[in-house]
């Protein structure tokens, strides 16, 4: 099925959350996939379906050797762990120190995570530059997502990065290439902005989407328990955005970029949160 690979060019402005949420909100079974050498994220953060502590040493360390001869799809279910509420992960190493032994992994994990029969994969792939060994994964994407927040220097990494990312996606139909501006609700100009900014480089992105900026929303994938998820503008503003990704992956074609829009306290997307279904991620 399908591989979605997350990124950013430089900071934090919340891959692993996102990658979460994104999984959290797909509408078809999903597992989300650390492939960041600087370490997992996931397992310090997140429960376990049973609320005991993740297991660090199964993920992405046991798969490569598990399959040191031979990687097949098959194997990855025995290394994949569930978080509270479903949300099926692949951890990544647990501590940067150990990412040296994924060496030969890199190259095949794209190939491997983008053919598995039975879920579509949201990769993690943490901050990516010119030579991060997580690179390899983004041949066998069928679409990548930039996040971006709104300082100057992120937006000109960013702008920089643009170009080579866009080469090196493995997407076979019209632009691959999403971005998410992490920014307030209400900082639609700001937005809008970055937009003209990152389209003026002349690559063409098949989307440039506001992802709202949203303390609370972020503790959700903190291990924390709120009510009504639903209502957090973080996750508002992710259903536009998850719904053009999950189209655009299965029918090998972009729908057209949606307007901009500021997601306001109180203005509710319930029938995005309708239409994707129970939640299958962390928030339950």
């Amino acid at each position: 099925m399908a591989l979605i690979a997350l990124a950013s060019a430089k900071g934090a402005p919340g891959v692993t959350t996102t990658s979460l949420l994104l999984g959290a909100l797909w509408p078809r079974p999903v597992l989300v996939a650390e492939c960041d050498p600087s370490g997992s994220d996931v397992a310090t953060r997140m429960p376990a379906a049973d609320g005991s502590t993740l297991d660090p040493q199964t993920g992405l360390m046991s798969l490569a050797a598990a399959g040191r001869k031979a990687l097949y799809p098959e194997l990855v279910d025995a290394h994949t762990q569930e978080l509270v509420g479903g949300l099926e992960v692949l951890l990544g190493p647990p501590f940067p120190e150990q990412a040296g032994g994924l060496q030969s992994t890199w190259p095949q994990l794209g190939p491997l995570l983008s053919r598995l029969p039975r879920h579509d994969v949201v990769a993690d792939l943490g901050r990516i530059g010119v030579l991060t060994p997580q690179n390899a994964l983004l041949a066998s994407a069928d679409a990548a997502l930039l996040l971006v927040d709104t300082t100057p220097s992120s937006v000109v990494h960013l702008r920089h990065r643009l170009r080579s990312v866009a080469d090196a996606v493995g997407g076979a139909y019209g632009s691959p290439l999403h971005v998410a501006v992490v920014a307030p609700p209400k900082r639609t100009q700001t937005v809008r902005e970055v937009r003209d900014a990152l389209t003026a480089t002349g690559v063409e992105l098949a989307g440039v989407h506001h992802l709202a900026y949203d303390e609370q929303g972020a503790h959700l994938f903190q291990g924390q328990t709120l009510s009504r998820p639903d209502k957090l503008a973080l996750v508002r503003s992710a259903g536009p955005l998850v719904a053009e990704l999950a189209v655009a992956v299965a029918h090998g074609s972009p729908l057209p970029q949606a307007p901009v829009e500021a997601y306001e306290p109180g203005d509710v997307a319930q029938d995005a949160h309708d239409e994707h279904g129970p939640w299958t991620g962390a928030h339950r």
